[in-house]
Parts: C-alpha cells; structure tokens; sequence
C-alpha cells in the first residue's frame, strides 16, 4: 500500500475523489512526491538524486498569455501549472539545465529514442501539442493517463 494514500483518510478504498486528491496536488507537498516517487519506480536510478518539475514550465504562466486564449482559461491555467498533471521526476543535473526552458523546446532538443524514452517516463500523451498554447488539452490528457497509473499503483 503506498504511504501517501494512508495520508488521505482511514478509509482505505480507492475511490476517484481520493485519486483527484492525490492529481490535485502541488509541487513540494509530501502527496506529489510521493506519488511522482511510485510512478517512476520501473526507471528511476537510486544513484541519482530526483527533483519535482513542471512540464510546462511555471514561470511562462508568469508571461503574457496567449493571445488565443481566453483569460479565464488563462487563470484555471496559472492555477494547474503547480499540480501533479503538470510535474515529473527530473534527475536533478538535468532540472538544473532545463530550468524555464518551454515543454516544446526541451522535447525538440532530444534525439529520437531521448524522445521517446522522455514520453514513456514522463507519461505524456502521443496526440496532443506540447506547446503552451495547448496547456489544457495535455494537462487533461496526461491527468487521464496519471489517473489510470495511480489507480493501478493502488490496485
């Protein structure tokens, strides 16, 4: 049974309220690094040290917004970028050198098989844009994928 779920109540069913909880997080609570912990498991080196970081990255919400997005979409958006749906594992060398560098950009910069590897460890979705201006659609999608992984995690 994972630690973060005993966290959430004496009721230990997995309930989808429980498992929105547990996507709702924010970065550096003891529930998203716990959670971003149990879903690197199958890749994760013990040698390294791993931190909590945003996709997307958070100071970009920061900016001017999208011109084709509407400013209430833009303030759900500012308030999601902290949240599980938005965050990885990032072995720490690495978060250092990703810094505030767009989703896109980061993505476009690996080779093929980084590519791939990058979308495999970090659950993000095939069909959707991995530029900002698209936040909404890949925040949903991956909090579907996060929702199936938690939910087979907590069995």
């Amino acid at each position: 049974m994972l630690p973060f779920l005993l966290s959430v109540g004496q009721d230990l069913r997995v309930t989808d309220g429980k498992i929105e909880d547990i996507l709702n997080e924010e970065k550096g609570s003891r529930v998203a690094g716990e959670a971003l912990y149990f879903l690197s498991l199958d890749w994760r080196n013990s040698h390294f040290k791993y931190e909590q970081d945003h996709l997307h990255p958070f100071e970009k919400f920061d900016g001017n917004k999208p011109i084709a997005v509407s400013m209430e979409d833009w303030r759900n958006w500012r308030g999601n970028r902290n949240r599980l749906a938005n965050l990885h594992s990032l072995e720490g060398r690495s978060n250092a050198s990703k810094s505030d560098m767009r989703l896109v950009d980061y993505y476009n910069d690996m080779n093929d098989s980084q590519k791939e590897e990058f979308r495999r460890q970090a659950f993000i979705p095939e069909d959707v844009s991995l530029e900002l201006e698209n936040f909404n659609e890949f925040y949903e999608k991956r909090k579907e994928i996060l929702t199936v992984k938690i939910r087979q995690l907590l069995g």
